[in-house]
């Protein structure tokens, strides 16, 4: 595969898992109010952090190609770093924390 198409197909994945993981969240939080709002916080941060950092993260931390100049799984870590990103500035326009409070 050309190799920006497998960057392009990593970034919309990390993206798509991102904004699922996101609405999973509000919608938690709208069914259980603010009684767990914290560990449903860290359960979206961790679950973040794992969609931004693994599997590729922890293979380019491990892999000796990267000191090689094959810089591949250096190149799918920053996709799905900049695909989480990307989708939590996109949901950042949907949220409203006082509508949510409203909710609750």
């Amino acid at each position: 595969m050309v190799w920006w198409l497998e960057v392009l197909a990593q970034f919309v994945t990390s993206t798509g898992l991102a904004v699922l993981s996101i609405f999973v969240f509000w919608a938690y939080t709208l069914a259980f109010g603010r009684a767990y709002i914290r560990l449903l916080s860290a359960a979206l941060a961790v679950a973040l952090l794992g969609i931004a950092a693994f599997p590729h993260g922890a293979s380019f931390a491990v892999s000796h190609k990267a000191l090689l100049g094959d810089g591949s799984e250096f190149l799918l870590l920053i996709a799905d770093a900049l695909g989480v990103i990307s989708a939590v500035i996109i949901a950042s326009f949907f949220f409203n924390p006082e509508r949510l409070l409203d909710e609750a």
